[in-house]
């Protein structure tokens, strides 16, 4: 990876010159990524691919890594940013949540991928707890049909259609969970539903914690922080998830490690881990 100043940020990512010389229109619609129809296209057009090209998964998920980056893209780590190819940014994905699950003391004996996406994260948690079941949830269909093609050969691994606000029916019997979710909670409308139904859990005895890698606002008081913090307002992006898990009496947060990585150096993903209290 080659580092990067913030002074040549800008340089390498339309949203940064955009924030700090809002001239014109943004480079892309803000809401995208806040409603399930752009998932659904974009999910469905990698399924699409991935059955035409008769890809093994290893191979979609590369090159979904790929698309739409720049080779190098702009990436950050612990608040210092480089620019990293698509490659290089998935072994640091893959770095992170590994570390991240690794620092979890209990044995579940089920985690539970709440929005899931198209299952990349799936095969990582099944190698992290190589004795429990993986479930995965989505709310866009073609998530889940990708997610279910991706991980065809895994018996411990299943996938079903998910509403964080709805049902939570793939939670039904299920006991002693490790929740996890990546990039998702932030996409939500009511962050503080989601949370209490985590702490029903946590006081049920249902679940053994949860681990998060989310965009949370606990940005410091220096430029790159408040353009993240002006990013996530303009894109509509939640940020709640971290104070909503501190003010539940049922959950206690144990670590707290802001930047962990950031595909998106201006919406990093910062980890969580809380058990129950």
């Amino acid at each position: 990876m080659i580092p990067l100043t913030l002074d040549t940020l800008p340089d390498h990512s339309e949203w940064a010159r955009h924030l700090l010389d809002p001239v014109g229109d943004p480079p892309e619609d803000p809401e995208a990524y806040t409603d399930v129809e752009t998932y659904e296209a974009m999910y469905g057009g990698i399924l699409a691919e991935h059955r035409e090209r008769g890809a093994d998964p290893e191979t979609t998920i590369r090159r979904v890594y790929a698309a739409g980056r720049d080779d190098p893209g702009a990436v950050s780590v612990r608040e210092r940013l480089f620019l990293a190819s698509p490659d290089e940014l998935l072994a640091l994905d893959r770095y992170a949540l590994r570390a991240a699950l690794a620092g979890v003391s209990a044995d579940p004996d089920t985690v539970v991928d709440l929005g899931c996406g198209y299952g990349a994260a799936l095969g990582s948690l099944a190698a992290a707890f190589p004795d429990a079941a993986v479930v995965g949830g989505e709310y866009a269909t073609s998530g889940v049909d990708l997610a279910r093609a991706l991980h065809a050969d895994e018996e411990r691994v299943t996938v079903h259609e998910f509403d964080f606000h709805g049902d939570w029916t793939l939670l039904d019997g299920v006991d002693d969970a490790l929740v996890f979710t990546r990039g998702a909670v932030t996409t939500l409308p009511d962050v503080d539903e989601v949370v209490d139904r985590f702490a029903a859990l946590a006081a049920a005895g249902d679940v053994v914690g949860g681990v998060h890698l989310e965009p949370v606002d606990a940005h410091p008081e220096t430029t790159l922080g408040l353009l993240r913090r002006h990013y996530a307002r303009i894109r509509g992006y939640g940020g709640e998830l971290l104070a909503a898990l501190e003010a539940r009496d049922a959950i206690e947060v144990t670590s707290v490690e802001y930047d962990a990585v950031g595909a998106n150096p201006l919406h990093p993903h910062t980890l969580v881990r809380w058990r129950p209290a």
